[in-house]
């Protein structure tokens, strides 16, 4: 049997494109199959990572706007936390040169980028049989790393996510804020059951919430953040949208990554932080892995369901972990009423517990300070029922 690649990877993105670069690394012939007619757009994330995700990937310091080192957290009542030190704990980046510049390290080792065109079928055989267009690929192999909606997904029968984040973000210009905190707003009447958001990103500030109601809905809630009477409206004064955005965020980890010929990767599989909604890093991660199972089943010619379980014992042994946890400290959070969570404010507010916030938080672990605020403080146990109910339910 004649196949085209060995590996048809779908999906663009960074989490595809790493993938397909340490594929390609390895000498198989690998196709990256990217809808869009340039990686990276349209750009649907606030651009917010750590700088661990350039310990992985070195080369995309180059897509740097700003470093931060803390964080202004509104409760509802309008009270404010301040966290953070002199280190860097995060970087914000311009997601189009960053999803550009791995894209072209895959290129460099010698991937091929197919762009504008998508996959429109599979129909899996002996081979992968993937309709690009009016043409048919070949492969041994393919990976869906084609976001929330996944086709490919759902072409190799794998469970869809539990849930979905809906998010709402822009551009503004004109807001004057210090260039190295973010700004967090909790609270039902801005960001029902998640948070909103002020990044600081070079010329612009990038503004923006998340949650689970529709789409409409959540634009609703991003007009209220310029109204007074809220915390974010006298930040906000004066200022201009520039651009706008929207995305949709898969929180719920599927109990199945692979298939027969196939494994999905990303937000396709939703690796994403569910306290944060992030999913470059844990999505880098899982790509490290997917590649190195798609090496190995590869070279053993196997490319069963059995072997590239393989996949999934891997990243689940690795992050799994941590995910699950986020998963559940979301779940607890989203049930708070804003009483609750002015409650908790109270309880953390007091020098030696931000103390400990600020040597022990970390986004890509939160579920580490989680636990240490719960031994530090323990009137927060009050709420240790609710973890244990979500903690229960799985997904």
């Amino acid at each position: 049997m004649t196949h085209d690649y060995d590996v048809i990877v779908v999906g663009g993105g960074p989490v595809g494109g790493w993938t397909a670069r340490n594929i390609a690394k390895a000498g198989l012939k690998v196709a990256v199959i990217e809808e869009h007619m340039k990686v990276g757009e349209p750009v649907q994330c606030a651009g917010i990572i750590t700088p661990r995700v350039f310990d992985m990937v070195e080369f995309a310091d180059k897509s740097i706007l700003n470093e931060v080192k803390g964080a202004n957290i509104y409760s509802p009542a309008g009270n404010k936390l301040t966290i953070g030190t002199e280190k860097v704990q995060a970087k914000i980046i311009d997601r189009t040169k960053f999803d550009s510049l791995i894209m072209d390290s895959a290129m460099n080792e010698g991937a091929e980028l197919i762009t504008g065109n998508r996959v429109t079928g599979l129909v899996m055989g002996e081979h992968c049989e993937v309709t690009v267009g009016d043409k048919t690929l070949k492969s041994k192999l393919i990976i869906g790393a084609d976001g929330a909606k996944s086709n490919v997904r759902s072409w190799l029968g794998l469970e869809e996510p539990a849930y979905y984040l809906n998010g709402f973000g822009a551009d503004i210009e004109g807001v004057k804020i210090p260039h190295d905190k973010v700004n967090v707003f909790f609270g039902s009447q801005l960001a029902p059951n998640f948070f909103a958001w002020m990044i600081p990103a070079g010329d612009i500030v990038r503004v923006g919430l998340c949650m689970r109601e529709g789409q409409d809905t959540v634009y609703h809630y991003f007009k209220k953040l310029f109204e007074g009477g809220s915390a974010s409206a006298p930040l906000l004064e004066g200022s201009q949208v520039a651009k706008t955005y929207a995305g949709i965020i898969p929180l719920g980890l599927p109990t199945k990554t692979y298939a027969d010929r196939g494994m999905i990767v990303g937000d396709a599989a939703s690796h994403v932080k569910a306290t944060s909604g992030g999913g470059i890093y844990p999505g880098l991660v899982c790509a490290q892995h997917c590649a190195q199972t798609a090496i190995e089943a590869l070279e053993a010619d196997d490319t069963s369901e059995k072997m590239l379980a393989n996949y999934q014992k891997a990243w689940l042994k690795d992050i799994g972990d941590e995910l699950k946890k986020d998963i559940m400290i979301h779940k607890v959070f989203a049930s708070l009423t804003d009483e609750q969570i002015e409650d908790v404010f109270n309880m953390v507010s007091d020098e030696e517990t931000l103390a400990v916030i600020n040597k022990v938080g970390d986004i890509d672990y939160p579920s580490r300070l989680g636990w240490m605020l719960l031994k530090r403080e323990p009137k927060l146990l009050k709420y240790a029922g609710k973890f244990l109910r979500y903690g229960l339910r799985g997904r």
